[in-house]
């Protein structure tokens, strides 16, 4: 009975001394000091690692995502009524061309009544005021005037002026020439841009309302928007005035070709993504307003950092690659990194020309 305890007791401590042996061999094999690792001529993970001299090259990174078709901005204008009142006339019809300015439907309001007579009483008040003002400069210079009276009519007079002001801009809100209005006159509503008629309901005789959906909407869509939607590991890689690649699905086999015109400064932090405005030439207009777009980006060769994908580590807050410092050590090195494509990566910062990496196996490297 004591033999076999001895025997078990042997084998333990015998396994027990292997185990120590070899952790002794790994401590040996592979140290650690910040974020400098040491490796031993004699490990087998030296085996295991590739290394690569960092160069500089022309490249252009692509990429696909979704968009969506838009009128361009100052380019479309939706016509709502800005009073009560009916519909006396209309000047348009759908698909015409108009101008800036181009009267579209003529109406009778009350409310439009209303401002022209406060634009011609604050008119005739702002004479008033003025009259009486420069009668009291004139009495206050022959000395028999009152200082105080002066004064008052001084702010009556700048009162006046600043209600004659709001008049005035009131009624250029609607495109109406103060100088050339009068106490008559029905309100037309003008198109503030040129463009086509692309939709319509104004219909002579129709009662609307200030809160009524829009009774036409003008637009130029010779030009018109791709709204991009780009993933935060892609935006590295953008630049203005990039060449961008349009399909969708009513033409999937015509390709038409966009410009970045604008990268937003603001990341949406749900979809961890920006908006990227491409400009798009549309004169055969096959690229309609509310259409969903498939947007491949080919950005401009430049001299750029690119590493293979293998080489790139991440944990949850950084990425970073491993660099040689000399021979057997390893220095952990974060970098600012763009998925290039499915084999490589574009680095934006971190890495310069010259730097050798490991390029493979740097997992490896990694401590626990």
């Amino acid at each position: 009975m004591n033999k076999s305890i001895i025997i078990s007791v042997s084998f333990c401590l015998l396994f027990a001394s292997c185990k120590n042996n070899t952790s002794s061999e790994n401590i040996a094999e592979l140290a650690y000091r910040g974020d400098t690792v040491f490796v031993s001529e004699q490990s087998a993970v030296n085996s295991k690692i590739n290394l690569r001299t960092i160069e500089s090259k022309e490249f252009n990174s692509e990429f696909n995502t979704t968009g969506t078709i838009k009128a361009i901005t100052g380019q479309k204008a939706e016509i709502a009524p800005l009073f009560d009142g009916r519909i006396t006339r209309s000047f348009v019809q759908l698909g015409q061309k108009v101008n800036t300015g181009t009267p579209l439907f003529e109406m009778y309001s009350a409310e439009f009544s209303e401002t022209v007579k406060d634009y011609f009483q604050s008119l005739q008040t702002k004479k008033m005021k003025e009259t009486n003002l420069k009668r009291q400069k004139d009495l206050v210079q022959n000395g028999v005037g009152v200082v105080k009276e002066l004064e008052e009519a001084e702010t009556d007079y700048e009162i006046a002026l600043k209600d004659c002001e709001n008049a005035v801009a009131n009624l250029k809100l609607l495109h109406i020439d103060p100088n050339k209005i009068d106490m008559e006159q029905a309100l037309k509503i003008v198109s503030p841009v040129a463009g086509k008629v692309v939709q319509t309901s104004i219909a002579v005789g129709q009662y609307i309302k200030r809160d009524a959906e829009p009774l036409a909407i003008i637009a130029d869509l010779s030009k018109i928007w791709v709204v991009a939607q780009v993933k935060e590991k892609n935006i590295g890689s953008l630049s203005k005035d990039d060449k961008v690649e349009i399909r969708t699905d009513a033409n999937p086999k015509q390709i038409i070709t966009g410009t970045v015109s604008h990268i937003s400064e603001l990341l949406d932090e749900e979809t961890r993504s920006i908006q990227v405005l491409i400009t798009c030439d549309n004169k055969d207009r096959k690229l309609k307003p509310g259409m969903f777009a498939n947007v491949h980006f080919i950005n401009s060769p430049k001299e750029s950092i690119v590493i293979p994908s293998t080489a790139l580590l991440q944990n949850e807050e950084k990425s970073y690659v491993f660099i040689q410092a000399e021979k057997g050590k390893f220095v952990k090195r974060t970098v600012e990194a763009t998925t290039a494509n499915q084999q490589e990566i574009l680095v934006a910062s971190g890495l310069k020309t010259g730097d050798v990496i490991v390029s493979e196996g740097g997992i490896y490297l990694m401590g626990n």
